[in-house]
């Protein structure tokens, strides 16, 4: 398939493993260069060498936790410095923990709205500059179904 998106430049979250994994593989194989991130290092490096192996795009891997603004703003730097522009991103981070209403605490409800909602918010409010600069850019909002569940 040709989405017209060769040699742009991408951010996917919560890329070492599952949808975001798969995400990045299918961009890549578009031509589109990457900068993945997720909290663990060991299976996002992995990621990275694999997807790199596959389809021979040049791919910046980060750790980072986006539900952390520091983070946030350290990936973003970090693909600028790289590639100089960002033209896709992709908001994908896991759902909150399986639980029943009555086994949450207020806390869990805090850290999903901060891992799903804010890391949103803070990636799109840091790349759009960006976008908006370049007249192009595309943001995809991938949320778990676990987050409509009690």
């Amino acid at each position: 398939m040709d989405l017209g998106i060769k040699d742009r430049v991408a951010v996917v979250a919560a890329a070492s493993k599952g949808l975001g994994k798969a995400v990045a593989m299918g961009l890549a194989k578009e031509g589109v260069k990457l900068s993945i991130c997720s909290r663990g290092k060991a299976a996002l490096n992995a990621t990275a060498e694999e997807i790199r192996r596959e389809s021979g795009v040049d791919v910046l891997s980060t750790a980072a936790d986006v539900s952390k603004p520091a983070d946030v703003e350290r990936l973003v730097e970090e693909t600028i410095k790289r590639f100089g522009r960002i033209d896709i991103l992709v908001n994908n981070a896991g759902g909150p923990p399986s639980t029943t209403f009555a086994e949450s605490s207020p806390e869990d409800f805090l850290n999903a709205l901060e891992l799903n909602l804010m890391s949103a918010v803070r990636l799109s409010k840091a790349v759009v500059p960006y976008m908006q600069q370049q007249k192009w850019g595309r943001i995809v909002n991938i949320v778990s179904l676990s987050a409509k569940q009690p």
